[in-house]
């Protein structure tokens, strides 16, 4: 005669079975993205001296792939009395750590020096020439060519990096000319051709835009036109995971 407890046994052997089935099923929890922390600093030519400066900006940490911003004030005017920065550094970077461990670093770097003490005249002239440059829009303000980006100011004085395609106040960058360094915008069947009212070498002076791939703990360099180099490393680290 059978024993009343093998029934029992055969369905606690089956829970046994299914739980185990169901927990090899369970994926395992995806690993947080790691944390970039990079450190760098910017080379510039000082337009009074001529002579090269440099700015280290503060180390930054974010997980890969986000964005940091970061404002630098270069050392005081020693002939201002109120000891205002001879220039200033502002930079926008993305640091993202590729599968093979390299660590791609896109940044974007503007210098601003400080404004010259002019005469009112000269300035109120200078106003004039430049109402009658700027008649329209939008003024195409400077290129990086290599990058394909181009600084366009708005109607609201407003002005920022643009590639060709994007549409702003209705105005679509459809082409630049290397050769004649002219940016043709279109609105509908209307179409209009902006000319550079600064040149790329004055831009790239104090603007750069640029991607840069290093070894963790390496150093890049890269050269901008008119004394301008960013200095750039990054190192790795295990984004720790919340319990």
């Amino acid at each position: 005669m059978p024993s009343p407890m093998a029934p029992r046994l055969l369905l606690l052997t089956l829970g046994v079975l299914t739980s185990l089935g169901l927990s090899a099923q369970t994926p395992a929890p995806t690993a947080p993205p790691p944390t970039v922390t990079v450190r760098g600093s910017v080379s510039y030519l000082d337009p009074k001296t001529g002579k090269s400066d440099t700015m280290s900006f503060p180390t930054v940490t974010v997980i890969s792939g986000s964005e940091a911003r970061v404002s630098v004030a270069g050392r005081p005017d020693p002939k201002d009395p109120r000891g205002k920065p001879e220039a200033s550094m502002d930079l926008v970077i993305t640091p993202t750590v590729q599968p093979d461990g390299m660590i791609s670093i896109s940044a974007r770097v503007s210098i601003s020096h400080k404004a010259e003490v002019v005469d009112p005249k000269a300035a109120k002239r200078e106003s004039k020439r430049d109402a009658k440059a700027h008649d329209g829009t939008l003024v195409f303000y400077s290129v990086l060519a290599k990058e394909r980006l181009f600084s366009i100011q708005d109607s609201r004085n407003a002005r920022r990096w643009y590639k060709l395609g994007a549409v702003i106040e209705g105005w679509k960058l459809e082409a630049f000319d290397v050769g004649t360094n002219i940016l043709t915008v279109s609105q509908g069947p209307t179409q209009q051709e902006l000319q550079l009212y600064k040149s790329s070498v004055e831009a790239s002076a104090s603007e750069l835009s640029t991607v840069v791939t290093v070894r963790p703990g390496e150093t890049g360099r890269v050269p901008g036109v008119g004394g301008l180099e960013l200095s750039v490393s990054g190192t790795v680290s295990a984004t720790p995971v919340a319990r």
